[in-house]
């Protein structure tokens, strides 16, 4: 009896409801069951990306109990070697100065900051090999030579070394570091004594990292103990982790990339920076420079991984165990637009082709448009050697582009003015149908001598 009531009470409830109310009725179920299944999506999407984040942070590695007050370096203890601030002393100073180090080393030149001029630099490269691995490519030579080989064949006013990253191992101790590195950069000194030596400190890491075996306390520990090598060496030591570090001891926001090890531009900007202001400036006693060969190629340690880290200047981070990686220099000069995808986002990029001049390499550009810390920098071109000679008022020739003096002004003579003068006054005889008897013998060898003179002042020198 009580069924038969509910299904007459269902049955009147739709019965009473006009045509209107029944599409609005329906609407509204159909709207609950959209619903429904919006949501229903979004939680079971939501747990799946849940479930690959986790994944992805398998790789990466958080410290923890770091005490950044442990090895901190006694900056009054080492006064005489840790390099004090000073004026800045200019883009000279970089030129002047050799880069020897591991992949950092390498990025600086890729972003633009040094040259194959004035650096070696061989990716996954540990202070071990100082001394043994031959990375440096020269032309005229058909063999790669040591860097202190290098050091020998460029021969630089100083040095700035910059190793460490890739020895950080929690097998290595502080005090065996020190020995490799200690006995490379003394072939460094006795392949060239005259050169001056700075030892850069390893850069900080990001609290969070790719390399497990990496930590920042071992980092420290390295860095005091190069400090003390510096000391005992007579080597002066740049400080330059000071500059690179947050307030918790890691790598700044932004000075790293995304595996936590390799320095971004903005990082490289505050470390020139650093660089220039703490400089390192003794009388230049080197003997007579002889041929200087072209640096034209640097070999990689770690070549099977060199497009991670500077061919895209801002890669995923790594699971591999090597913190080191390499330059690729093939990017195509021709393209204005490429494309580089990590993850899930896309970026894209422009070019712009800088032309080699008479004293700067030339070089491109890729500009990324969704990030700038992205821009690399590749396709370098050497300098032409060529200068445009323009005369100048006093005779002298100097190159319009770098201003380079390829000819220097006449010296002028007392005779000068007599010669102008008497130059007048034979040129009036001559008109006059006299011989130029009238101006004296003196007079006409000076107006040669001059004529002679501004003829090889307007005459550019090679």
């Amino acid at each position: 009896m009580s069924k038969g009531k509910k299904k007459g009470s269902q049955e009147n409830f739709w019965q009473r409801m006009d045509v209107r109310s029944r599409m609005f009725f329906v609407l509204a179920l159909c709207s609950g069951a959209i619903l429904l299944t919006v949501v229903g999506t979004f939680l079971a999407v939501h747990g799946t990306l849940k479930e690959e984040t986790a994944g992805d942070d398998s790789s990466v590695v958080t410290e923890s109990d770091y005490d950044q007050n442990e090895n901190a370096i006694d900056t009054a203890q080492y006064a005489s070697t840790i390099l004090e601030e000073s004026e800045d002393a200019g883009e000279e100073y970089i030129d002047e100065t050799l880069f020897l180090g591991d992949s950092n080393t390498a990025r600086m030149r890729l972003y633009g900051y040094i040259s194959y001029d004035n650096s070696v630099a061989s990716v996954g490269m540990a202070a071990r090999s100082i001394e043994s691995y031959a990375c440096a490519k020269f032309s005229g030579y058909s063999s790669y030579k040591t860097m202190p080989e290098a050091v020998a064949l460029m021969q630089p006013r100083r040095v700035l070394i910059t190793f460490g990253t890739n020895d950080v191992s929690s097998s290595l101790t502080a005090e065996k570091f020190i020995e490799n590195y200690e006995s490379g950069i003394k072939a460094v000194q006795e392949a060239y004594p005259s050169v001056d030596i700075i030892i850069n400190s390893i850069p900080p890491i990001g609290k969070q990292h790719s390399n497990s075996d990496m930590s920042q306390s071992q980092i420290d520990a390295y860095n005091k103990a190069i400090v003390q090598m510096c000391e005992e060496n007579g080597w002066k030591y740049l400080n330059s982790a000071e500059v690179l570090k947050g307030s918790d001891g890691y790598a700044k926001s932004g000075y790293v990339d995304s595996d936590g090890i390799h320095l971004t531009r903005t990082a490289l900007d505050a470390l020139f920076e650093y660089i220039r202001t703490h400089s390192y400036i003794t009388e230049d006693d080197r003997p007579t420079l002889k041929d200087v060969p072209k640096h034209t190629e640097d070999k990689d340690v770690s070549a099977s991984t060199a497009s991670s880290v500077l061919a895209t200047p801002t890669p995923a981070a790594s699971s591999s165990s090597e913190e080191e990686e390499s330059s690729s220099q093939s990017s195509s000069s021709q393209s204005s637009s490429s494309q580089s995808s990590s993850s899930s986002q896309t970026y894209t990029y422009w070019d712009e082709t800088i032309a080699p001049t008479c004293s700067e390499q030339g070089y491109t550009i890729h500009h990324c448009n969704e990030d700038s810390n992205r821009d690399y920098i590749d396709n370098y071109v050497p300098a032409t050697g060529q200068h445009t000679p323009v005369t100048k008022e006093d005779g002298s020739v100097v190159c319009s582009v770098c201003g380079t003096v390829i000819s220097a002004a006449p010296t002028p003579t007392p005779d000068d003015s007599s010669s102008s003068s008497s130059s007048s006054s034979s040129s009036e005889s001559t008109d006059s149908g006299s011989s130029s008897s009238s101006s004296s013998d003196g007079s006409d060898s000076s107006q040669t001598d001059s004529s002679d003179t501004n003829t090889e002042g307007d005459t550019p020198q090679a």
